[in-house]
């Protein structure tokens, strides 16, 4: 018997897997038949199940958000297949971001309630200004998808959708964890009569912060002063991911947020299958750097932030408080989302508006924040317009539209008086560049059905793409615009309703960031004179469900990027500059498996290898070559628990040094949690992110061991 235990055990752990981010983590009592066959939509514009659609997609519910207990939507997102999460900082984070098939945010399509969410300066995702306890389901879409979606979905897509409002319900939770972290909330719906219904929501989330370990150095090509003040000791000498000796003489210390976000629906039926649904988030973010150090003393070991060092060089280096300073982020965004649903015709409408306004930063002289300083800011706005009108006949099912969308962007830079306070502003402001983006598209798609087996979609997209209003360095830039036709051809071959094989083709395009063309960067120059990137990928698959409790997908793709967007010397010797590169290529191969062992396990797997090369057939190390994703679920009367595993292989540079200031490690790291239904409609829940404190360097150095409690009410 304990021999059959422990090849039960290896064979677990081996397989280690499936929390079934695909499908819905529930409670045994609640189980009844295991689908693996969920109903998705984004891939395709219209609903069908996920076994038969030309492309992987992965859906994520929120009951398994729920389970995991996690405090950002990137936290959810991390066992997808061929994504990659460079957000180190958490909640706290305001730089890095995600990746999928080697596409960074800028070419990946983020939606919430059909609004994009990448930010018309950078196409960065504002991810704070989602309330994740107000997520209903997350589709993942990988791969080319802009014949239907437009040029941010070349790398996929990420269709985030909140809950409705169709019924009475209130929760309420709360959350504390490691670094004094906090996320609390409410949401509440109510059906006010047959055809009125509404909801609000509100999230708080609120953490100190871990210490990232980016400490403030200087090398020994520093240009050398020498002023007439005391000598200090007790800096530190260390080496660089390029191998480079530095001189670190302290710290900001932790990065800290405060983050609220408030959300709003109104929904009217007309019928019941026609209505109008009005939804607006509010989200107001600041992120913050506390606790500053130094490692500085002078002659009676006291601890400094102002004097100069002697180098090993012989040379001097001054320091003051400046040097130890960080800058004070923020972001406000408010999400408007109109939309028109009508079964009856097929149609429906999505009008918006995306605002992130006082998106920026301030910075100053002095650690107690009492000093005079400077406020830059970089308010966008999105606006779009989005209709499709589906015809379903015998053999044909169509869908046609356009959509537009406008993205705009100015920059302001304030004196400030206290630079701690972004309200004491001195003088007007200053303004630098800015622009605008506007796409205007039409689309059409026909999945032709042949025979029972075979189908074939057909798409596509005719875009018009302006860059105008531009102004970049004092100097009105001239109009510039380009056509484009996006086609997307998939064949699909499906003998059994168990099984699809499919081949696809999709040609994307996608314009550059008003930040790539217009801004005034101190080590990266703009280019206003930039082109659009175009890409061709080619994708074969296999999706099976191999028993009723069993799924394997598989997945290999071959994407070609020509004129891509990169950055290389610039004609001013001391700076580089945003160029059209001829070529880019990406390949990769994703494996996916999913199995409910019993009621009560389930288990998943999933395994990308990919390559990326530019156009001298060098490495793109920002791309990891290996992510792997593992994990077990275990779900029986009032319990339920789970244990997973996530892989990345290195992204170092060629020459770089490994766990170093700056490099960019592989690591594995596990993570646990088990949740209990206390009452009827109440659950308290313990995760455990880093289980084994593993120790590693993502550009910062990565959180150690971090742990999370939560209890939420359900009425």
């Amino acid at each position: 018997m304990k021999k059959l235990a422990s090849k039960g055990l290896l064979m677990s752990a081996l397989i280690c897997g499936n929390v079934l981010w695909g499908g819905t983590a529930i409670h045994a009592e609640e189980i009844g038949e295991y689908d693996l066959d969920t109903m998705v939509v984004t891939a395709t514009r219209t609903a069908q199940e996920n076994i038969k659609v030309p492309a992987q997609v992965n859906v994520i519910t929120a009951e398994d958000i729920k389970k995991r207990n996690v405090l950002t939507i990137t936290d959810a997102l991390k066992s997808i297949p061929g994504l990659y999460d460079a957000r180190v900082g958490g909640m706290s984070n305001t730089a890095n971001g995600i990746q999928l098939r080697g596409f960074g945010e800028e070419s990946v399509l983020v939606l919430y309630d059909g609004m994009p969410m990448n930010d018309g300066y950078t196409a960065k995702v504002a991810w704070s200004a989602i309330s994740i306890d107000n997520v209903e389901r997350i589709e993942v879409v990988q791969g080319a998808a802009s014949s239907l979606y437009g040029g941010r979905a070349v790398g996929g897509v990420i269709n985030i959708i909140s809950k409705d409002s169709d019924k009475d319900t209130a929760h309420v939770y709360a959350n504390y964890g490691s670094d004094n972290t906090w996320k609390r909330g409410v949401n509440f719906t109510k059906k006010l009569d047959d055809k009125w219904s509404l909801g609000f929501g509100y999230e708080n989330r609120r953490t100190d912060g871990y210490d990232r370990k980016p400490a403030f150095l200087y090398d020994y090509r520093a240009k050398p002063t020498h002023v007439n003040t005391e000598l200090a000791t007790g800096s530190n000498s260390t080496i660089r991911n390029d191998g480079r000796q530095v001189q670190i003489i302290g710290t900001p210390g932790k990065q800290a947020s405060k983050d609220d976000n408030y959300n709003f629906k109104i929904k009217h039926k007309f019928n019941d299958k026609q209505s109008l649904t009005y939804k607006y988030s509010h989200d107001k973010f600041k992120s913050f750097s506390s606790d500053a150090k130094t490692y500085m003393r002078d002659s009676s070991g006291n601890l400094i932030y102002k004097g100069y060092i002697q180098l090993p060089n012989g040379k001097f280096l001054d320091f003051n408080e400046s040097d130890f300073t960080d800058s004070i982020n923020y972001k406000k965004v408010d999400v408007h989302a109109l939309s028109y649903q009508d079964d009856i015709n097929n149609i429906k409408f999505n009008v918006g508006l995306t605002n992130i306004k006082d998106n920026g930063y301030s910075s100053g002289s002095d650690l107690a924040g009492e000093g005079s300083g400077t406020k830059r800011i970089y308010p966008t706005k999105a606006y779009k317009v989005d209709f499709q009108k589906v015809w379903d006949k015998e053999k044909h099912t169509i869908v046609t539209g356009f959509d537009i969308q406008k993205d705009t962007m100015d920059s302001y830079t304030y004196k400030l008086a206290k630079w701690s306070d972004r309200d004491s502003t001195i003088g007007s402001s200053t303004t630098t560049f800015g622009g605008t983006n506007l796409v205007e598209a039409l689309f059409i798609q026909d999945q032709y059905k042949f025979t029972d087996a075979f189908n074939m979609t057909v798409g596509l997209r005719l875009d018009r793409y302006e860059k105008k209003d531009g102004y970049y360095k004092n100097k009105r830039i001239d109009e510039k615009s380009y056509t484009e036709l996006s086609p997307k051809l998939a064949l699909t071959y499906t003998p059994d309703d168990d099984t699809t094989y499919y081949v696809s083709y999709g040609h994307s395009f996608n314009q550059p960031t008003l930040y790539k063309l217009y801004s005034e960067s101190t080590s990266i120059m703009a280019n206003p004179y930039l082109k659009p990137e175009t890409s061709d990928t080619l994708e074969i698959g296999l999706k099976k469900n191999l028993s009723e409790k069993a799924y394997m997908g598989i997945s290999l793709y071959n994407t070609k990027t020509q004129d891509m967007l990169a950055y290389a010397q610039s004609p001013d010797p001391n700076k580089r500059w945003y160029i059209n590169i001829d070529e880019a290529k990406r390949m990769g191969a994703e494996f996916d498996f999913k199995f409910k062992h019993d009621d009560k396990i389930s288990s998943y797997l999933n395994v990308t290898m990919q390559n990326a090369k530019d156009d001298n057939d060098k490495r793109i190390s920002s791309i990891p070559k290996r992510i792997v994703n593992l994990g077990l679920d275990y779900n029986y009367d009032k319990w339920s628990a789970y244990i997973e595993g996530q892989y990345s292989s290195d992204r170092l540079d060629d020459g770089d040094i490994g766990g170093k200031l700056y490099s960019e490690d592989p690591f594995f790291i596990a993570n646990a949690g088990v949740s209990y239904k206390f009452m009827k409609n109440a659950v308290v829940s313990l995760a455990v992110r880093n289980l084994f404190d593993r120790d590693y360097w993502q550009w910062y150095k990565a959180p150690g061991r971090t742990w999370n409690v939560g209890v939420d009410f359900t009425f």
